[in-house]
């Protein structure tokens, strides 16, 4: 049986900045995943993040945050990797919870061997 991986905030310039730099990407239609394994301890840091130019409003930004969270959080059955991560929203308009949440699972999923990857 696969070990339970601990979900922790990614926090730090240097380290957000070593994720862009070293990171592979992996993209969906509305989620770009930026990911990094270089962690000695049990636990994936995620970071999410919405673009202002493409959301304005503010309490649209932090709601499509949440709905991220919560879709990674949903997901972390899945997770067998240690490291760092950052999920980008890419889309135009404001998603579904449920669309979000089968978009982390597939890439999620796809780390094992089958996404698409690009930069």
């Amino acid at each position: 049986m696969a070990q339970q991986i601990l979900l922790k905030r990614l926090k730090g310039k240097l380290r957000i900045a070593h994720l862009f730099e070293k990171g592979k990407v992996y993209h969906s239609q509305n989620i770009l995943l930026k990911i990094l394994e270089n962690n000695p301890d049990d636990a994936l840091y995620a970071a999410v993040s919405v673009s202002k130019r493409n959301f304005v409003r503010a309490v649209d930004r932090n709601r499509i945050k949440r709905q991220l969270r919560e879709a990674l959080r949903l997901s972390s059955h899945g997770i067998t990797m240690k490291g760092s991560a950052m999920l980008i929203f890419k889309g135009k308009t404001l998603p579904q919870t449920a669309i979000l949440v089968e978009e982390v699972n597939a890439l999620l999923q796809g780390l094992n061997g089958n996404a698409t990857t690009g930069v």
